[in-house]
């Protein structure tokens, strides 16, 4: 099998481990292995925007060291800078989603890296101009060298990470575009597991769905069940298996001020929507412009048709550290029936959940927490989980009112549970990476490094280098 590992930018620990990881797997199988990365070139780099020398040197010499880590030869090249390309004035959100380049949503690919950057779903495109162009730049740039070099050596398998960013997502539609398999790379079940993603994002709906219901088809019908509920458990015991627990700073049974039980309680989660407001079409909400307006609509409509029900909104922990203006705005709604739980409040989500008598939340994993702990859960927005079954999804501002109001009935957990279960049993263990946390560990005993900046003996792996790609 003649395999690709492309790295575009620099990716951090354990991302570039799980890559030696692959390279190694791969050459241990006997397979071809072509390692294509960037010596500094490409424009832009999501892992160091401002183009620091030294961050740069310091990723080329870890670089260095990994590849050397690994048995066996790989064919080693890189991407080079691109220049030339007809780049439209693109002032708008709307045009910059729009903006494709044969088949590739390089608009899309390049405003993602950009949110990620800034943490704001609707980032100022005047203001961050220069860095957007970077963006689009390198984006084009590996898109471009990816279908010629896959035009020049054919491939059965090409490796990336993540495929949200936009030069990641460049080899990824490059490969879409030349029929050859793509893997993208992510964190797996806990630190000491990777996951594999074959020719489709981390965030496809239709693509995550395939791959939750097959986990849970091919399990043991009786163990699938205690998997799936521990995922719900964990979370409440604040256990920090995948990543960051963001409710373990919150104290334990703590309600809102405001809350009584003596009367209707709904609670809205709003979600950390940056991370999936540049995926694509089909994640955009067709119910409601934002989060915001949502909200606001919402304590509006509940204001007339049930003057009687609290309404309390839970930002997300996941912002607490975030200044932008959806959330300024967010944190200046002002309803008589509405209280606002700000991201760093000590109050507990959990228990907030299990009090209120109807949950609401735009595709945060709240929702399925919901049925999991027997809460009725209604659903605004597109999410992983939308077609599990458990919440219900509102298709309409008056039927979001309706159900609100409603007496509704804790759903069937089958949904919660299959969601659960896939958190819990995703991944591929790792054979030469040992994790010690979720950011750092040894790749065959040995830490990742720049070693010349550590005053340690370097070996070359330009010596190992058995084909430039030219």
């Amino acid at each position: 099998m003649r395999v690709g590992i492309f790295s575009p930018y620099a990716t951090v620990a354990p991302h570039f481990e799980a890559e030696m990881e692959l390279a190694q797997l791969h050459l241990d199988a006997g397979d071809d292995v072509h390692y294509v990365g960037c010596d500094g070139q490409l424009t832009n780099c999501d892992f160091n925007i401002d183009r620091d020398p030294q961050r740069c040197k310091s990723c080329l010499g870890r670089r260095e060291h990994g590849l050397d880590a690994v048995a066996g030869k790989c064919h080693v090249s890189m991407f080079e800078a691109g220049h030339g390309f007809d780049v439209p004035e693109l002032l708008t959100l709307e045009q910059l989603t729009n903006f494709h380049v044969a088949g590739f949503d390089v608009g899309y690919a390049a405003l993602s890296s950009l949110v990620s950057v800034c943490r704001d779903p609707e980032p100022d495109l005047e203001k961050h101009g220069e860095l957007l162009r970077r963006f689009i730049n390198s984006a084009l740039a590996t898109f471009a060298q990816t279908l010629a070099l896959l035009d020049r050596r054919p491939l059965d398998r090409v490796y990336v990470f993540n495929g949200r960013f936009a030069a990641m997502r460049a080899v990824f539609r490059a490969c879409q575009a030349r029929g050859v398999d793509c893997f993208l790379h992510e964190r797996g079940k806990d630190k000491d597991h990777y996951e594999l993603f074959e020719n489709h994002l981390p965030h496809d709906l239709v693509g995550v769905e395939g791959v939750i219901r097959k986990l849970w088809a091919d399990a043991d019908p009786v163990q699938r069940e205690r998997i799936g509920a521990s995922w719900y458990e964990d979370r409440f015991n604040r256990v920090e298996t995948a990543w960051h627990s963001f409710t373990k700073d919150q104290q334990y049974g703590r309600l809102p001020a405001g809350f009584s039980s003596d009367r209707r309680n709904v609670s809205i989660f709003c979600s950390s929507d940056d991370e999936f407001v540049a995926i694509g079409d089909a994640w955009k909400n067709d119910l409601y412009p934002n989060q915001v307006q949502a909200i606001a609509a919402i304590a509006g409509s509940m204001r007339e048709a049930a003057p009687e029900t609290r309404l309390f909104l839970r930002v997300h922990p996941n912002l607490a550290k975030v200044d932008n203006a959806r959330k300024r705005q967010m944190m200046a709604l002002d309803f008589p029936n509405l209280e606002i739980i700000a991201a760093d409040a000590q109050v507990d989500t959990y228990a907030l959940l299990k009090a209120s008598d109807t949950v609401a939340s735009f595709g945060s994993s709240v929702g399925m927490e919901a049925v999991f702990w027997e809460r009725p859960s209604v659903l605004l927005g597109p999410c992983l989980y939308q077609n599990l079954g458990g919440p219900l999804r509102s298709r309409s501002h008056r039927q979001t009112v309706e159900l609100l109001c409603d007496e509704l009935e804790p759903a069937d957990k089958t949904g919660a549970l299959m969601y659960g279960h896939w958190f819990q049993a995703r991944g591929y263990p790792y054979r030469y990476f040992q994790a010690t946390n979720f950011y750092e560990g040894k790749f065959k005993g040995e830490v990742l490094h720049d070693r010349e900046a550590a005053g340690t003996k370097k070996r070359s792996w330009l010596k190992r280098l058995v084909s430039t790609g030219r």
